[in-house]
Protein backbone atom coordinates (compact mmCIF):
# COMPACT_ATOMS: atom_id res chain seq x y z
CA UNK A 1 0.00 0.00 0.00
CA UNK A 2 1.42 3.28 -0.77
CA UNK A 3 1.75 6.06 1.75
CA UNK A 4 1.02 9.77 1.76
CA UNK A 5 4.30 11.52 0.43
CA UNK A 6 5.39 14.77 2.21
CA UNK A 7 3.48 17.20 -0.34
CA UNK A 8 -0.02 15.29 0.33
CA UNK A 9 0.26 15.95 4.15
CA UNK A 10 1.08 19.56 3.55
CA UNK A 11 4.35 19.62 4.63
CA UNK A 12 8.19 19.13 3.14
CA UNK A 13 10.44 16.13 4.02
CA UNK A 14 12.98 17.17 6.66
CA UNK A 15 16.41 17.78 5.86
CA UNK A 16 19.08 15.77 8.03
CA UNK A 17 22.28 18.01 8.40
CA UNK A 18 25.03 15.80 8.36
CA UNK A 19 28.17 18.29 8.07
CA UNK A 20 26.98 21.26 9.80
CA UNK A 21 30.22 23.13 9.07
CA UNK A 22 29.16 22.97 5.30
CA UNK A 23 25.20 23.67 5.71
CA UNK A 24 25.97 26.88 7.49
CA UNK A 25 28.59 28.51 5.17
CA UNK A 26 27.66 31.73 5.21
CA UNK A 27 24.46 31.27 7.06
CA UNK A 28 23.46 32.89 10.46
CA UNK A 29 22.27 30.52 12.91
CA UNK A 30 19.42 32.14 14.05
CA UNK A 31 17.55 32.89 11.16
CA UNK A 32 18.39 29.23 10.49
CA UNK A 33 17.31 27.64 13.58
CA UNK A 34 14.14 29.88 12.78
CA UNK A 35 13.44 28.33 9.90
CA UNK A 36 14.34 25.22 11.39
CA UNK A 37 11.74 25.71 14.34
CA UNK A 38 9.12 27.06 11.75
CA UNK A 39 8.95 23.46 10.09
CA UNK A 40 9.05 21.55 13.32
CA UNK A 41 5.84 23.67 14.09
CA UNK A 42 4.43 22.24 10.50
CA UNK A 43 5.15 18.74 11.58
CA UNK A 44 4.03 18.81 14.89
CA UNK A 45 0.21 20.57 13.38
CA UNK A 46 0.64 17.39 10.72
CA UNK A 47 0.65 14.89 13.71
CA UNK A 48 -1.70 16.59 15.69
CA UNK A 49 -4.69 16.78 12.22
CA UNK A 50 -3.43 13.33 11.57
CA UNK A 51 -3.85 11.90 15.55
CA UNK A 52 -7.18 13.48 15.26
CA UNK A 53 -8.10 11.64 12.13
CA UNK A 54 -7.40 8.73 13.40
CA UNK A 55 -9.12 9.34 16.04
CA UNK A 56 -12.31 9.82 14.70
CA UNK A 57 -11.53 6.79 12.45
CA UNK A 58 -11.42 4.58 15.43
CA UNK A 59 -14.51 6.07 16.67
CA UNK A 60 -16.74 4.83 13.70
CA UNK A 61 -15.06 1.62 13.27
CA UNK A 62 -17.50 -0.12 15.82
CA UNK A 63 -20.83 1.35 14.52
CA UNK A 64 -19.74 0.61 10.81
CA UNK A 65 -19.09 -3.23 12.24
CA UNK A 66 -22.34 -2.91 14.52
CA UNK A 67 -24.27 -2.36 11.49
CA UNK A 68 -22.77 -4.81 8.68
CA UNK A 69 -23.50 -7.42 11.52
CA UNK A 70 -27.50 -6.27 12.18
CA UNK A 71 -27.28 -6.27 8.09
CA UNK A 72 -25.72 -9.81 7.46
CA UNK A 73 -28.00 -11.26 10.46
CA UNK A 74 -31.12 -9.71 8.52
CA UNK A 75 -29.71 -11.21 5.14
CA UNK A 76 -29.72 -14.87 6.77
CA UNK A 77 -33.10 -14.63 7.92
CA UNK A 78 -34.85 -13.41 5.14
CA UNK A 79 -37.18 -15.55 3.97
CA UNK A 80 -36.71 -18.13 6.37
CA UNK A 81 -40.44 -16.79 7.91
CA UNK A 82 -38.53 -16.12 11.28
CA UNK A 83 -38.81 -13.29 13.46
CA UNK A 84 -35.70 -11.66 14.86
CA UNK A 85 -35.89 -9.72 18.30
CA UNK A 86 -33.80 -6.73 18.49
CA UNK A 87 -33.04 -3.56 20.46
CA UNK A 88 -32.40 -0.77 18.28
CA UNK A 89 -31.11 2.40 19.48
CA UNK A 90 -33.62 5.58 19.05
CA UNK A 91 -30.80 7.84 20.70
CA UNK A 92 -28.16 8.27 23.37
CA UNK A 93 -28.55 5.38 25.82
CA UNK A 94 -32.72 4.58 24.53
CA UNK A 95 -33.81 1.81 22.74
CA UNK A 96 -36.68 0.66 21.61
CA UNK A 97 -37.32 -3.16 20.95
CA UNK A 98 -38.57 -4.64 17.27
CA UNK A 99 -39.67 -7.90 16.18
CA UNK A 100 -38.44 -8.04 12.02
CA UNK A 101 -39.52 -10.45 9.77
CA UNK A 102 -38.18 -10.63 6.19
CA UNK A 103 -36.63 -7.33 5.94
CA UNK A 104 -36.14 -6.28 2.63
CA UNK A 105 -34.91 -3.10 3.00
CA UNK A 106 -33.10 -0.93 5.66
CA UNK A 107 -32.40 2.63 6.61
CA UNK A 108 -28.75 3.66 7.24
CA UNK A 109 -27.43 7.58 8.76
CA UNK A 110 -25.30 8.67 6.24
CA UNK A 111 -24.12 11.54 8.12
CA UNK A 112 -25.07 15.38 8.03
CA UNK A 113 -28.45 13.98 9.11
CA UNK A 114 -29.21 12.23 6.00
CA UNK A 115 -30.70 8.84 5.91
CA UNK A 116 -31.35 6.45 3.31
CA UNK A 117 -32.82 3.32 2.77
CA UNK A 118 -31.65 0.39 0.77
CA UNK A 119 -31.90 -3.11 -0.17
CA UNK A 120 -30.51 -5.53 2.79
CA UNK A 121 -28.23 -6.54 -0.01
CA UNK A 122 -27.43 -3.07 -1.13
CA UNK A 123 -26.55 -2.00 2.85
CA UNK A 124 -24.16 -4.89 3.36
CA UNK A 125 -22.56 -4.02 0.07
CA UNK A 126 -22.26 -0.63 1.39
CA UNK A 127 -21.49 -1.02 4.89
CA UNK A 128 -18.41 -3.80 3.85
CA UNK A 129 -17.56 -1.10 1.39
CA UNK A 130 -17.24 1.61 4.61
CA UNK A 131 -15.44 -1.19 6.48
CA UNK A 132 -12.63 -1.47 4.15
CA UNK A 133 -12.31 2.07 3.48
CA UNK A 134 -12.08 2.92 7.60
CA UNK A 135 -9.57 -0.03 7.72
CA UNK A 136 -7.46 1.55 5.05
CA UNK A 137 -7.88 5.23 6.54
CA UNK A 138 -6.68 3.87 9.66
CA UNK A 139 -3.49 2.12 7.86
CA UNK A 140 -2.93 4.98 5.94
CA UNK A 141 -2.77 7.18 9.40
CA UNK A 142 -0.52 4.78 10.70
CA UNK A 143 1.87 5.26 8.34
CA UNK A 144 1.90 9.20 8.42
CA UNK A 145 2.09 9.05 11.85
CA UNK A 146 5.43 6.76 11.42
CA UNK A 147 6.47 9.76 8.63
CA UNK A 148 5.71 12.06 10.67
CA UNK A 149 7.25 10.99 13.57
CA UNK A 150 10.75 10.80 11.57
CA UNK A 151 10.35 14.08 10.66
CA UNK A 152 10.35 15.69 14.04
CA UNK A 153 13.15 13.45 15.09
CA UNK A 154 15.24 14.24 11.75
CA UNK A 155 14.20 18.36 12.84
CA UNK A 156 14.48 18.24 16.71
CA UNK A 157 18.44 16.58 15.84
CA UNK A 158 18.88 19.35 13.17
CA UNK A 159 18.29 21.67 15.58
CA UNK A 160 20.34 20.74 17.91
CA UNK A 161 23.20 20.42 16.16
CA UNK A 162 22.92 23.79 14.55
CA UNK A 163 22.48 25.56 18.02
CA UNK A 164 25.35 23.44 19.38
CA UNK A 165 27.49 24.69 16.57
CA UNK A 166 26.42 28.30 16.91
CA UNK A 167 27.78 27.92 20.69
CA UNK A 168 30.74 26.31 19.48
CA UNK A 169 31.12 29.21 16.98
CA UNK A 170 30.59 31.78 19.50
CA UNK A 171 32.89 30.38 21.86
CA UNK A 172 35.41 29.92 19.65
CA UNK A 173 34.78 33.94 18.65
CA UNK A 174 35.17 34.62 22.44
CA UNK A 175 38.35 33.04 23.09
CA UNK A 176 39.61 34.66 19.84
CA UNK A 177 38.79 38.18 21.23
CA UNK A 178 39.96 37.33 24.66
CA UNK A 179 43.32 36.12 22.94
CA UNK A 180 43.49 39.50 20.83
CA UNK A 181 43.00 41.44 24.25
CA UNK A 182 45.41 40.08 25.58
CA UNK A 183 48.25 40.81 23.18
Amino acid sequence: MATKTATQLGVPEAEFIEDVDAYMAGKEAEATLKMLQERYQQYKLAESRVQQMRVRLQAKMPDIKKGLEMVTLLCTKRGSGEEVNVDFELADNMYAKAKIKDAETVNIWLGANVMLEYTVEEAKELLSKNLENCIQSLESTKQDMYFLRDQITITEVSIARVYNFDVKRRREAGAKEKDEMES
